[in-house]
């Protein structure tokens, strides 16, 4: 049987490892940094803020997740995004003036 601290402990790699920058890469001061407050917490034998910790870590995670999934204009520019936006909605942006394409007037 596996000591609280030591469950905390994967909980908290595993969650850092989900939501790395770069997938599957952890800082290795990151990773001791967490082990030394679950030191610290082993010997009280709360484990409260790793568990709010490792909470808030999960739902950051799902938050950057759904946040993708349903709002795909995250990444777009400001255009692109007004046509999407246009387009949802079931409307069309008229063409934009280039007064580079304009035409001469006879």
């Amino acid at each position: 049987m596996l000591s609280p601290a030591t469950i905390h402990y994967r909980a908290a790699l595993r969650e850092l490892r989900a939501s790395a920058v770069s997938p599957g890469k952890l800082s290795r001061p990151l990773a001791a940094n967490f082990r030394s407050v679950i030191e610290k917490q082993k010997a009280s034998g709360k484990y409260d803020d790793i568990e709010n910790a490792l909470i808030f870590m999960r739902s950051q995670r799902i938050h950057k997740v759904l946040l993708e999934r349903y709002n795909p204009t995250g990444n777009y520019t400001a255009e692109e995004r007004l046509e999407a936006t246009t387009r949802r909605v079931g409307l069309q942006l008229p063409k934009s003036y280039d007064p580079n394409l304009e035409a001469e007037i006879p």
